[in-house]
């Protein structure tokens, strides 16, 4: 496959046009000989209208679609609206080409897609409004479109205004580690049996990290509104030493704005009494209990050392020590399993009555057990992950609750999404800032990243920590500085202020 354009970025951003219907197929960007199909895409202006071009060529077949647009409230960034425009006139002609269904998402291959209706939420569009305008040029499904208009109203009393996102920030903690590392993993996770040499020092670089941010936040008079203790598996550490970043955590950031704090205990076989009980006393007020799968076979084949019996068992345990909002991820697409199996973990997971239930479509990432060994795995076809997909959420109506929250990701086993489910008054805030990004995140520990958020533009720095434990405890006095920095100064330097 060649796509070709006399503006690169134009290429570019059509590739991903292009694995909606070449999956694997291999993209050049420049002229190459042999190949059949030379897709070219191109941009221009004329008086109030710009234009976008796709022209495919093979031995035997010429198409070309052509997409204009007047000036919209959009055209004003010419560069972006270039880039909209040759790919809805690619997808088009694809679809025309292959004589292929259209796609559910049409051209949005993005991560966040709500961002889009909270820019026109801001313009005072009224839904009927947005819903037109994503249908017309994104090429979205109606009921896509009405899903997103639907999540950005529920999310709209959580957004902060500029002076909140000034004043607050939410907070993300990274624990890297895990009992073993599941086959469909690529998060920044290692196995303790593997790698517990580093942890008492990785914890020791952390719970200094977490104090290093918590007296800059308390010098500039910010405070943290959420925290999200994740991983990793935390809860994978002793009662003692969740007890030690969580007294860590109390005594450096939290304050009388912090309204949230999530713990991940997502292995089951993790989870005691002991160490909810200092959850709780710690201040935690939302558990993550993740059973994925309530089949016993699926659960051994994606190397989860747990069954559905102890998925039941710590429900009961976070019920009786006091936890009163809980969520559930489960994914959809794993191997060998079928719309059966996912009503089955549905109907499972509805006997545990949680407030939260997260649906993951299963994503082959190139770091992971299943994409390396994709023969070995049995996926199931788009056609039914869609149909499960359809399953979740007849299901999640059923337990109380509504979509707050949404997002996707490259090479999932269907052109779907993942999207959490909370009954009224449950919503986690920091999942909805950490998709909507308007609200400074600052990531801690192993693989967390930072989004330095300037309130008004919501312009974006992003800053990483190291994966690995051993380089993160060693570069943590680095990191430490670096946040402070950035807390300090303001994020302008990609502006060349």
């Amino acid at each position: 496959m060649v796509l070709l354009s006399p503006e690169k970025e134009l290429a570019a951003a059509g590739q991903d046009v292009v694995r909606l219907f070449y999956r694997n197929s291999r993209i050049f960007f420049q002229p190459v000989d042999g190949y059949d199909i030379v897709l070219t895409v191109s941009a221009s202006r004329e008086g109030r209208f710009l234009t976008g071009k796709a022209r495919l060529k093979t031995r035997t077949t010429s198409l070309e679609e052509e997409v204009p647009v007047e000036k919209t409230v959009f055209t004003e960034d010419t560069g972006n609206e270039k880039k909209r425009l040759i790919r809805l006139a690619l997808y088009r002609l694809l679809i025309n080409f292959t004589e292929t269904p259209p796609r559910p998402w049409g051209i949005l291959t993005g991560i966040r897609p709500t961002k889009i209706v909270h820019r026109l939420l801001d313009l005072a569009w009224g839904k009927p409004e947005i819903i037109d305008y994503l249908t017309a040029n994104y090429a979205l499904a109606a009921d896509k479109a009405d899903l997103l208009t639907g999540i950005a109203a529920e999310q709209r009393p959580f957004l902060l205004n500029k002076e909140q996102a000034e004043n607050t920030i939410s907070v993300y903690i990274g624990i890297p580690f895990c009992p073993t590392r599941c086959a469909y993993c690529s998060f920044p996770s290692y196995p303790v049996d593997r790698a517990g040499r580093f942890l008492e020092p990785f914890l020791e670089a952390l719970k200094l990290e977490i104090k290093g941010l918590g007296q800059a936040v308390e010098s500039l008079g910010r405070k943290a509104r959420t925290i999200y203790i994740g991983g990793g598996t935390p809860t994978v550490l002793n009662s003692g030493q969740l007890s030690s970043v969580l007294e860590s955590v109390r005594t450096n950031l939290f304050s009388d704005e912090t309204v949230e704090i999530t713990l991940e205990a997502g292995r089951p076989d993790t989870v005691t009494a002991e160490k909810l009980s200092a959850a709780l006393e710690y201040g935690v007020t939302r558990l993550s209990i993740n059973p994925q799968s309530m089949n016993t076979h699926t659960l051994s084949l994606i190397g989860r050392c747990h069954t559905p019996e102890d998925i039941f068992r710590s429900m009961e345990k976070a019920r009786q020590t006091g936890f009163k909002n809980i969520n559930m991820d489960m994914i959809i697409g794993l191997p060998g399993e079928g719309c059966r199996d996912i009503k089955h973990t549905l109907q499972e997971i509805g006997k545990m009555r949680p407030e939260n239930l997260t649906v993951h479509t299963l994503a082959v990432k190139r770091a992971s057990r299943i994409k390396e060994a994709k023969e070995y795995f049995n996926l199931p076809p788009r056609e039914e992950v869609e149909k499960m997909l359809e399953i979740t959420a007849a299901a999640a109506l059923k337990m109380g609750m509504k979509p707050y929250y949404l997002y996707r990701q490259k090479n999932m086993v269907g052109p779907l999404e993942n999207i959490g489910y909370a009954q009224p008054g449950t919503e986690c805030i920091y999942n909805i800032q950490i998709i909507e990004e308007r609200q400074t995140i600052v990531g801690l520990g192993g693989g967390a990243g930072s989004k330095f958020v300037e309130p008004g533009t919501w312009y974006l720095t992003s800053r990483y920590n190291p994966k690995d434990p051993e380089t993160y405890i060693r570069k943590v006095d680095e990191l430490v500085r670096q946040k402070v920095d950035m807390l300090t100064k303001g994020y302008t330097e990609k502006r060349g202020k």
